[in-house]
């Protein structure tokens, strides 16, 4: 009996499920998967060096961002009762120069982030529904 393996079934490399993310994502240049307690990228993909570059220079600052004081106390004022509820922030669009950088947080381990980069000509509430679709994906090969 000849059994067909999809891609659902298969269990992916994460660099090759970052890499599947990066083809549904928007203008996607890169995708990486970030352990916010050490900084380091676990996994990496992107379209060119330049690309991959600059995720890695800033693997440090998303965690340094999301984990800081000034986001904590944003958090607590949306909460409005002065109390941050859950983990903080699901997701976060950053639109800097020429790229739009997105943040998600995986909501069984808060401590790990996927982050994709795409270029600024992306649809940022689209690129947000698309990223946010790939997270089972994403967190099935961690």
């Amino acid at each position: 009996m000849i059994h067909n393996t999809t891609l659902a079934d298969a269990t992916l490399s994460l660099d090759d499920a970052l890499s599947a993310g990066m083809q549904t994502v928007p203008n996607c240049v890169a995708a990486g998967y970030v352990d916010m307690q050490t900084g380091f990228l676990l996994g990496i993909q992107g379209r060119d060096d330049a690309s991959i570059a600059a995720l890695e220079a800033m693997s440090t600052s998303i965690a340094n961002l999301i984990l800081g004081r000034g986001v904590h106390a944003f958090e607590q004022l949306l909460s409005g009762d002065g109390t941050a509820q859950g983990s903080g922030f699901g997701e976060i669009a950053i639109c800097a120069g020429k790229r739009l950088y997105l943040l998600l947080r995986r909501p069984d381990q808060p401590d790990h982030v996927i982050c994709y980069v795409s270029d600024d000509l992306a649809n940022v509430g689209l690129a947000l529904a698309k990223s946010a679709a790939n997270m089972k994906l994403i967190s099935a090969a961690v």
